[in-house]
């Protein structure tokens, strides 16, 4: 579980749903809206997320809502995106 962790962090594609998610909880359209990302993209990874344990979800009629299992993943994305930043 480790290794798909810090998978998960390393893909910068993964990191921006997670930076979004870390505003609240989120449906799959509004991710695609607020991310910019096509639905395929943002669907797959999201699995990818919730399958190494950083999403929960729940359903609410047609709608899947996506938020953080850890509150502390809010600090850790944003963290490594700045020092993402300062590397480059």
């Amino acid at each position: 579980m480790t290794d798909d962790v810090l998978a998960s962090l390393a893909n910068p594609i993964r990191l921006q749903l997670i930076t979004c998610l870390s505003q609240g909880e989120k449906n799959v359209s509004q991710l695609i809206v607020n991310c910019g990302l096509s639905q395929s993209a943002v669907s797959q990874h999201l699995e990818k997320l919730r399958k190494s344990g950083l999403l929960t979800w729940r359903r609410e009629g047609k709608q899947v809502y996506y938020q953080l299992s850890y509150p502390q993943l809010a600090k850790i994305s944003q963290d490594l995106q700045e020092f993402i930043q300062e590397v480059h």
